[in-house]
């Protein structure tokens, strides 16, 4: 049987996980925009083992860096977002970059005390000296990293809606390449470099936009206009499993395929689908419910993220078509979590 385990949600798609010793991050946006709340600083935290990033852009991945170098957690992310956190000081011996595949065991601090404090081989081994890893046999839980997808904006360009609702369809696309692609180009020379614009320009803009551009220009909050390859991260826990998703999007078979089969899932409903790196014909609800299906019969309970409120428009997801389309045909049980209260799966 898995130790029990706790959840927190801090807003967006940042999660504290906690199990066998284990205290996990899920993404690290903590420290937010003036105009939306805060539910936890890094200051606060007083221990964290491992951070997993599932992308490298502004509302996953700041924090990360100061986390790590608080806490001594080891962050596990795309070669993209271990770059930025690298640069903003990090220690490599805290960095683990993935790409989709890898199999990874999770050790609690004693263990890796244990690890370091053996004794070495003197003289030492010819070849390459690793740095000391714990036996995997002294793993407390284990993770398998797999390819996932970023979700696509919904409506086109200057057509985004203010509040997005899960019912709503969308088909066919601006254009037949319409994919992540639009999403890196956005960032970079819309959103981004509107802090590049004149002041004179800055000033006249909606206060919600300067709360915007002040946190983008701001050293401290460190992240990318690349996502850097969107990553999904099955935890395995005794006989249980957790999948965390952070975005509205995925391939085909590798969601047919996953083993093991979740039992929890979170996943993000923002946006419009991105099922196997093309827009989703439909609506939102619907493409959550044919990723449910295609996980599997396993999962008994699924927690949305990605859908409370957003640092620009679409200011908040409405779930109530999706919770209901999922439920109704799935008989998966959906677990709306309030920020910053502790739950136990």
């Amino acid at each position: 049987m898995a130790a029990e385990q706790t959840i927190e949600w801090f807003g967006a798609t940042t999660f504290r996980f906690k199990t066998n010793g284990l205290t996990i991050f899920l993404d690290t946006w903590l420290e937010r925009l003036s105009n939306i709340e805060t539910f936890l600083t890094v200051d606060q935290v007083e221990e964290c083992d491992y951070i997993f990033i599932s992308h490298a852009h502004f509302d996953q991945l700041p924090d990360a860096d100061r986390l790590a170098k608080k806490t001594g957690a080891i962050i596990i992310a795309n070669g993209e977002a271990i770059n930025v956190v690298r640069e903003a000081g990090v220690p490599d011996e805290q960095l683990l970059p993935v790409a989709s595949g890898e199999r990874i065991p999770l050790f609690t601090k004693e263990a890796w005390e244990e690890s370091r404090a053996a004794p070495k081989p003197d003289p030492p081994k010819p070849g390459p000296q690793f740095p000391p890893s714990p036996d995997p046999s002294k793993a407390a839980i284990a993770v398998h990293a797999y390819p996932s997808l970023h979700c696509l904006m919904p409506g086109g360009p200057g057509e985004h809606p203010e509040i997005t609702d899960t019912a709503t369809e969308y088909n066919g696309s601006a254009s037949p390449y319409s994919c992540t692609v639009d999403i890196t180009m956005g960032m970079k020379y819309g959103l981004l470099a509107m802090a590049k614009a004149p002041e004179h320009v800055r000033t006249k803009m909606p206060e919600f936009f300067q709360s915007f551009l002040k946190y983008i220009a701001d050293d401290k909050n460190k992240f990318s206009h690349l996502d850097g390859g969107h990553m999904m991260f099955n935890f395995i826990i005794g006989d249980q499993t957790l999948l965390y998703m952070s975005h509205l999007g995925g391939y085909t078979g590798v969601l047919q395929q996953l083993q093991p089969k979740p039992d929890t899932i979170i996943m993000g409903i923002a946006g419009r689908g991105n099922i196997d790196g093309r827009p989703f014909d439909g609506s939102a609800a619907q493409c959550a419910t044919n990723i449910v299906k295609w996980l599997g019969e396993k999962p008994k309970k699924i927690i949305w993220c990605l859908h409370d409120q957003a640092p620009i428009p679409p200011w908040h997801i409405k779930t109530e078509a999706m919770t209901k389309q999922v439920e109704a045909e799935t008989g998966v049980r959906i677990w709306d979590l309030e920020h910053a209260r502790v739950y136990k799966l």
